[in-house]
């Protein structure tokens, strides 16, 4: 990705394993394009690739690290190489676990960034540390968080002038004048307690007519959501994390009829409340709610169906309910209802599969549904990836069992499917018949086995599919079968036996060369070169290289392509004999010059180097 975009100025990594190697390649090779950067519940390794992101983006604009995972600890060095390199920062946003950091590094990055740093939102330290970084950050408009130390000194302390949003943590009562100068101009609020309960909180939203952002912990139940509609009336985002009722809910909606956000814990809940949101709340896009009982016997089949006939904007709806909450008739009404919905979340609803099945028919845009504590069997969920409209990208399922179910699936119609499919068989059997030596017994179509694995009955091989093998005279179909609901094949395996292969890795333990591949994102792909793993596109021609394990091997080849303005669309890397052989897969959208092909298999740690062209 690093190589083929070549405009790359932004980049947000979710949810994926990132190693410092990565964050090398990015920040060596587009490091003086990049303008932002946003790794978000990443598990990393170290911190050493933020170092070198640091280092090589000098124009880096914003910078966000959020819920990642690292191993060992981070002492801050990126952080000191960002304040020393970087003097046009506008954003900073880290938490744990980046925890470790030197607050002189922070006041340096502030001072060199005056013109430029409008928000900053790190892992807390008190807020006397932050008096020089405030004092030079003169265009701040958002901080967050820093901790309220009782006993620490604030005299002459000022946020800048166009202070505009504020997270601040465990500010006792007794604290809460020190605010004050700022509250009538805040557009965002968040108040957080860690190491103090939580508090009455009235006494700001009575003070913050501009509010628009508000995160709070109040304790005062239906009457602090009273005082936010009565004096908040701008308010569009509000996460209450208080406990409250379906009285509170009311009063609320009927007040701020802005809100486009609202998360909100309840101690119970109407039929009457959600048909309150759907009648006021035309703009709302995102609904959380969570319920703090166990059980309820008055389903909220009906307010559901109502809030969502009222929200037609909405596009996430998180429902964390309890036993009975919501029937299989609520799930259809979900279903029938959720026209614009692509995030729907729900918690110990539903009744049977019947209702996800009902669910099923409607949620045209869904993209991502996740179940908890939910009574669907595990073939219904299986059943729902295939059902459903073909926005749907992923399921996760957290069964009574404790064991989670995750599924992703294709996003192509069955033609299109068997279309895909049909390519991904003719590629793979015309690498595989480009990996035998010339003059090897068994060369011949007669020797070339086709299996396609697929949840369908050994005995039914009439697809279409198999039938189109079987017109262009790929004989020995084999068809295997694997538990799951699809009526499509998942994986085709082309395997040629008794010859010689031109590529040894390519050879299977069972001594026959083995291509194997399956159709993803609607582009086939090969997953597997005898009885290695790999994950390349075969949208284009394929090269494949087995090399000794040293520095630079891999950059010199994907260098010698460079030169050749060959490009690189996708790319697998891996070690059959760790600290002695490499493999790499690598697709390429174009041919190869003689050139070309002389250059890479004259590099000396090259041991094996054959091209494949499988383009028409």
């Amino acid at each position: 990705m690093v190589v083929e975009f070549k405009r790359l100025k932004a980049l947000c990594i979710r949810n994926m394993v990132v190693s410092a190697s990565d964050l090398q390649l990015l920040a060596t090779v587009r490091g003086g394009d990049l303008r932002s950067l946003e790794l978000r519940g990443c598990k990393m390794f170290s911190e050493d690739g933020l170092v070198d992101v640091a280092r090589y983006c000098v124009g880096l604009r914003s910078l966000r690290l959020e819920r990642n995972d690292i191993d060992g600890t981070a002492n801050g060095k990126w952080l000191h190489e960002l304040a020393l390199r970087n003097v046009v920062i506008e954003s900073l946003d880290f938490d744990y676990p980046f925890d470790r950091y030197d607050m002189k590094d922070v006041t340096r990055l502030a001072n060199k960034c005056s013109d430029s740093l409008v928000s900053l939102n790190i892992f807390p330290k008190s807020l006397s540390f932050f008096r020089k970084v405030v004092r030079h950050a003169k265009k701040l408009d958002y901080f967050g968080h820093a901790i309220f130390d009782e006993h620490g000194d604030f005299s002459g302390f000022k946020f800048p002038p166009n202070m505009r949003g504020l997270c601040i943590e465990d500010l006792p009562v007794t604290s809460f004048p020190f605010l004050v100068p700022y509250l009538n101009r805040l557009r965002e609020l968040n108040l957080l307690c860690i190491d103090i309960r939580p508090n009455c909180q009235c006494y700001f939203f009575k003070r913050c007519p501009s509010l628009e952002v508000l995160v709070t912990q109040d304790i005062c139940g239906d009457e602090g959501l009273q005082v936010i509609g009565e004096f908040c009336k701008k308010l569009r985002k509000l996460t209450h994390e208080g406990r409250v009722t379906h009285m509170g809910l009311m009063a609320l909606v009927k007040a701020c009829p802005n809100l486009d956000y609202l998360e909100v814990r309840l101690l119970e809940i109407s039929n009457e409340a959600l048909e309150c949101v759907g009648t006021h709340l035309k703009n709302l896009r995102d609904f959380r709610i969570w319920l703090g009982i166990e059980e309820t016997d008055s389903p909220l089949d009906n307010g559901v169906r109502a809030m969502l006939m009222g929200c037609s904007k909405l596009e996430r709806l998180d429902l964390t309910l309890c036993l009975g909450g919501l029937t299989d008739v609520g799930l259809g009404y979900i279903g029938e209802y959720g026209h614009n919905l692509r995030h729907l979340s729900l918690s110990c609803t539903g009744e049977s599969d019947t209702g996800l099945l009902e669910l099923s028919k409607g949620c045209p845009k869904l993209r991502k549904l996740k179940l908890y504590g939910c009574p669907f069997s595990e073939q219904a969920i299986a059943t729902f990836v295939f059902h459903v409209n073909h926005s749907l990208r992923y399921i996760w399922a957290k069964r009574h069992s404790g064991t989670d179910l995750v599924l992703t699936r294709p996003m192509v119609s069955a033609e299109v499917l068997t279309e895909l499919y049909l390519t991904l068989a003719e590629k793979l059997h015309r690498s595989a018949v480009q990996l035998v030596v010339d003059g090897s017994n068994g060369s011949g179509a007669g020797s070339v086995k086709i299996t396609c694995t697929s949840s369908r009955a050994t005995d039914d091989l009439d697809t279409p599919l198999v039938r189109n093998l079987v017109a262009k005279g790929i004989r020995n179909e084999e068809q295997d079968t694997l538990d799951g609901s699809s009526q499509k094949p998942l994986e085709i395996i082309v395997r040629i036996s008794n010859v010689e292969s031109r590529f040894t890795i390519a050879v299977s333990e069972f001594g026959e060369i083995k291509m194997q591949g399956k159709v993803k994102d609607g582009v086939p792909h090969l997953t597997q070169v005898g009885a290695f793993e790999v994950d390349v596109s075969l949208d284009g021609n394929i090269i494949l290289c087995r090399q000794v394990d040293q520095a630079n091997t891999i950059s010199r080849v994907t260098r010698i392509l460079g030169e050749e303005n060959v490009n690189i669309n996708s790319m697998s890397v891996g070690s059959p004999a760790p600290r002695k052989q490499a493999v790499m897969v690598i697709g390429v959208n174009e041919n190869l010059t003689k050139e070309a092909l002389k250059k890479i298999d004259e590099i000396p740690a090259v041991e094996e180097f054959v091209f494949l062209a499988l383009q028409s």
